[in-house]
């Protein structure tokens, strides 16, 4: 019954002619809040998500910039004079004057001069994978922000759409699609709002990805570069 009265006010609809809407102003802000309690508590918990996104992201990517501008050019050619004029020491006080991550691997490796490659490869891989670690911190954080938002855009949708057609079925009178298409339109607003935090979420959790790629390849490079420095022939 119920649905047979709806398509004939829809094909009514159709027939009629339609009315200018031109004082009409689309408020995407206004579609977010407009729902129940439920639905400002799913806006407001993807919103807080989203700005927790944003700082987390810019905390860790000049956290990991300012790491990495810390290291001498002149690093490994440095490192190279004091290894072949056997000032081990000197070397090493190098290293930790230069606070980075690549001086503290080195650091290690060259602390165990002397002892077999297979002990100074094992520190220098233990020193990096703290070091990677110590660039992931939150970063899992981040990483769930892509994931929940949609989610919690998605139930408020799910939820909103209950309550529009659970208001529907107790409507009594004429019916007016707009009661209808309110509910709905205010729904599907949940789901964007989702995904217009978990899209640029999982891109800024990317992008850090892509720099600790970088440090990690930047890393074995330079550890490749020390050993083949200690097994070249005096």
């Amino acid at each position: 019954m119920l649905l047979t009265e709806l398509t004939q006010i829809l094909f009514a609809q159709i027939a009629t002619p339609a009315v200018a809407t031109d004082n009409l102003e689309f408020s995407f802000w206004n579609i977010m809040f407009h729902g129940g309690a439920f639905a400002k508590i799913v806006m407001v918990t993807v919103l807080l998500l989203g700005v927790f996104s944003v700082y987390l992201f810019f905390e860790r990517f000049f956290f990991i910039k300012r790491l990495s501008s810390k290291t001498d050019s002149n690093f490994m050619n440095n490192i190279e004079d004091f290894i072949k004029e056997g000032k081990i020491e000197s070397a090493v006080d190098y290293c930790r004057r230069q606070n980075s991550p690549e001086g503290r691997i080195l650091e290690k490796g060259i602390s165990r001069l002397g002892r077999p490659v297979s002990d100074i490869v094992s520190a220098m891989e233990s020193q990096a994978q703290v070091e990677v670690a110590n660039m992931e911190k939150n970063l899992n954080l981040l990483a769930v922000v892509p994931s929940i938002a949609p989610m919690l855009g998605l139930l408020g949708t799910v939820i909103g759409m209950i309550i529009a057609f659970f208001n529907l079925s107790h409507a009594t009178g004429s019916f007016s699609p707009k009661t209808l298409s309110e509910g709905i339109y205010t729904a599907l607003g949940q789901t964007a709002v989702g995904l217009a935090v978990a899209i640029p979420a999982n891109f800024f959790y990317n992008i850090l990805l892509t720099r600790i790629d970088k440090f990690v390849l930047k890393a074995q490079n330079m550890s490749g570069e020390f050993l083949d420095l200690i097994n070249k022939p005096l």
